[in-house]
């Protein structure tokens, strides 16, 4: 279902007909589209507080756009992109000020548990370094809970090729997942489905 297909007619004073009707659509959208959006910020930015920051900025220039009387057809789609552009860029400012600040390994870490924290940023680590970049937002965009023809939309590519890279991503994972393990994956070929 889209929510908007065709532009409003912008007007300059507050309570306007455009005003109210982009308000509309984005407290519709915002019903719609929020939790899987701040899941998908979350695991971008692994911070609460900045997905929540990263989820409300991109509203209120859905708000904005709409208010401009700016055609958006696939909301669900424009509303990811802007999120995923958003969190980008805040994740580079605050990489950019832990610089200004100093090193910050020499801050003592404040988490309740410093141990599952280290063990979610190494294997963050490892999965990032195992994914190729397409990999790994594709990954990060099926696990937001976009369909693979949002994906491709999003992405610019056929919902074909999602599927190759998720199943790809997929592979990599298993094989990251039983790495220093004494026993190896279990390969597809082997498998018995009950068959002779």
């Amino acid at each position: 279902m889209k929510l908007l297909t065709t532009a409003i007619a912008p007007q300059d004073a507050s309570g306007s007909p455009a005003s109210e009707l982009a308000e509309r659509e984005t407290g519709a959208a915002y019903r719609q589209y929020a939790a899987e959006l701040l899941r998908y910020a979350a695991s971008l930015t692994r911070s609460g507080d900045l997905a929540r920051d990263a989820v409300q900025e991109t509203f209120l220039r859905y708000f904005i756009e709409r208010r401009y009387g700016r055609a958006i057809e696939n909301p669900r789609a424009w509303l990811h992109q802007v999120l995923r552009n958003h969190c980008f860029h805040l994740l580079k400012t605050a990489a950019m000020n832990r610089e200004a600040e100093g090193n910050i390994e020499d801050v003592a870490d404040q988490r309740p548990d410093p141990e599952r924290a280290l063990r979610h940023k190494e294997m963050d680590r490892d999965v990032a370094a195992a994914l190729t970049g397409r990999e790994l937002d594709c990954f990060r965009l099926r696990a937001g809970g976009l369909g693979y023809a949002e994906i491709g939309e999003f992405m610019g590519v056929r919902a074909g090729t999602v599927g190759t890279l998720l199943a790809r991503a997929q592979k990599k994972l298993r094989l990251l997942e039983f790495r220093g393990r004494a026993t190896p994956p279990p390969s597809p070929v082997a498998w018995n489905f009950g068959g002779a």
